[in-house]
């Protein structure tokens, strides 16, 4: 998996997301996950914690799933909002087979909340 900020990333949630994807995009749409996004974007104060990073597939100009996600028309919680005062962790995301998931800053990966959702 790629991210042209990968290089500021900390390997070891390289690592971990690699563990929870299992190499597969986890949208769901069952591709190699090629990319690694963050749910609330860089640029709107997104970090590199784990609830905020997804596997997806795709290539370097945002295709794929990774395309949809910044395309603004992805499932809930792809893409969250700078005003969103929750924690990662507290958003749920929904795959494509329309399964609710909530991530964790350890790595894991979720069908039900398993925080109270810091802010």
């Amino acid at each position: 998996m790629s991210n042209k900020r990968t290089g500021r990333m900390p390997q070891e949630h390289v690592d971990l997301l690699e563990e929870r994807s299992g190499g597969m995009c986890e949208s769901g749409c069952g591709k190699r996950a090629t990319q690694i996004h963050h749910r609330r974007f860089t640029g709107r104060g997104g970090k590199h914690n784990m609830a905020n990073l997804l596997a997806l597939c795709g290539s370097g100009n945002h295709s794929g799933c990774h395309g949809v996600a910044h395309q603004g028309h992805a499932p809930a919680g792809w893409a969250i909002s700078r005003h969103e005062r929750h924690h990662e962790d507290a958003v749920p995301f929904v795959d494509l087979g329309g399964r609710t998931w909530w991530l964790d800053d350890e790595g894991g990966k979720h069908d039900r909340p398993q925080h109270a959702g810091r802010r």
